[in-house]
């Protein structure tokens, strides 16, 4: 007969510490979709930034490729005013 209520008393215990398990990994499931909606919201985040500094790199090569246009403008008037003070030097 102890031998019975040592068995029940151990079987008791393993429910109890399979209970005590079984109710941790129903918290963790529970905390799944809070998580799968916080990476959720990180990934939309990075996506929306990405997408918002890849529109500013596009304007910013928009207006670099305006710069070899600039710069012949800027070697032209550099020149003129080379002349036009080499000019002014010789007829005085």
């Amino acid at each position: 007969m102890a031998d019975l209520e040592e068995r029940v008393t151990t079987l008791e215990r393993e429910m109890s510490a399979l209970k005590a398990r079984v109710g941790a990994n129903e918290e963790d499931m529970q905390s799944i979709p809070d998580l799968i909606k916080a990476e959720f919201r990180l990934s939309n985040s990075q996506i929306a930034r990405l997408s918002r500094d890849v529109a500013e790199l596009r304007g910013t090569v928009g207006e670099l490729r305006g710069l070899p246009a600039q710069m012949d403008a800027l070697h032209r008037v550099l020149a003129e005013l080379v002349v036009e003070m080499r000019d002014e030097r010789g007829s005085s």
